[in-house]
């Protein structure tokens, strides 16, 4: 659609229509495997400049959002009015930040990340690693039975991607670690799994930290996806993550800033 002003306008992109907006995010580098994962479940939303040749895209899923296509485009600013306050803005790293910059001003604060590429993983490594499992502890993968029992933190971030726990351990995986009943650590394959590819989410039980399990529960995700013939990948948000990544064998860090922008 075009305004007025000769601008084109900003339209919501059919659901059974989103794959065809994937080769926009070609050179979207960061979180690639949730923002394909969006496109192909057709999650949340998508704003386009166009729908029949857009240039420009907003997606927008519970709080996560990317931004791609063409920074320079007319109706940016149109497409920025629409991403809400607090929300995690992921956006490529050319022309972008320059955009939002002036959209926002000092409304606009960063959120430092580091990207990491996962080509050096290696399995007898992750092995290894899982010697290091404290003894009485165990090591298991996570069941259509046990999903039940993790942490809220990590049941938040499943109901952001599925409708419910079955239908996310129908096509995604998880390991676990148990010290006696409870759950100490926790490592999901935590995007939809697409070209063998997905995003890990790693978490440890508050009285059991610094004990090197994030590491172990991780190891075990990795090596089962390595001989299964996936690739997981790892984006930190915290510098604890990004130390974490590099024990691993996750290699090439990148530090790029995802956005939010509040009222102040």
């Amino acid at each position: 659609m075009i305004s007025k002003h000769g601008v084109r306008m900003i339209v919501e992109y059919p659901t059974d229509r989103r794959t065809e907006l994937l080769p926009i995010f070609d050179n979207h580098p960061y979180l690639h495997a949730l923002s394909e994962a969006f496109l192909k479940e057709g999650l949340g939303e998508a704003f386009t400049d166009s729908l029949d040749a857009p240039q420009v895209v907003l997606l927008n899923h519970k709080g996560v959002i990317f931004l791609s296509g063409d920074a320079n485009n007319p109706s940016v600013p149109e497409l920025l009015e629409r991403v809400p306050q607090k929300c995690l803005i992921i956006i490529p790293p050319r022309n972008w930040e320059v955009r939002i910059k002036e959209f926002w001003g000092n409304k606009l604060k960063p959120y430092p990340r580091t990207k990491f590429s996962s080509e050096g993983l290696d399995i007898k490594h992750m092995q290894n690693i899982q010697k290091k499992l404290p003894d009485g502890m165990v090591i298991e993968e996570v069941t259509s039975e046990t999903i039940h029992q993790v942490s809220d933190q990590a049941k938040g971030i499943i109901k952001q991607l599925s409708p419910s726990l079955e239908k996310f351990m129908e096509k995604n995986f998880g390991f676990l670690i148990r010290d006696g009943e409870t759950i100490v650590s926790l490592a999901l394959a935590a995007s939809p799994i697409y070209n063998n590819e997905f995003e890990i989410h790693i978490e440890t039980h508050p009285d059991y930290q610094k004990r090197g399990l994030a590491m172990i529960s991780a190891a075990r995700l990795i090596q089962h996806s390595l001989k299964n013939g996936m690739l997981p990948h790892w984006d930190a948000d915290n510098p604890p993550s990004a130390k974490l990544a590099i024990k691993l064998g996750f290699s090439n860090p990148e530090e790029y800033n995802a956005y939010y922008w509040i009222e102040e």
